[in-house]
């Protein structure tokens, strides 16, 4: 899958959210948590980062508003999660070249 393909939906405020996974995701590589559980914490955070930023950046009038706004989180959480996770590991493989 193309970067430039998954960078076109992924809203463009939201790119700040990919260093951060990359620091959580650093953080959580030292602590006890297995690293089977890690992609599933970020993810989550990413998830979480997305609905904040979509449910501040407009008011939420009713249930169905509210559910789009939850939708359109968990869709632009797992895109960012997916870029982040991707280009992440191309950084290592070229660190490692």
């Amino acid at each position: 899958m193309s970067m430039e393909l998954i960078r076109e939906y992924i809203d463009p405020q939201l790119f700040i959210v990919v260093p951060m996974l990359w620091g959580i995701g650093m953080a959580l590589r030292k602590s006890m948590l297995k690293n089977n559980y890690i992609p599933i914490v970020l993810l989550i955070c990413s998830c979480r980062a997305a609905l904040l930023y979509l449910t501040g950046a407009k008011p939420v009038l009713n249930a169905q508003q509210l559910r789009a706004r939850v939708f359109a989180g968990i869709t632009q959480g797992s895109v960012i999660w997916l870029f982040s996770w991707i280009t992440y590991e191309k950084m290592l493989k070229d660190k490692e070249e």
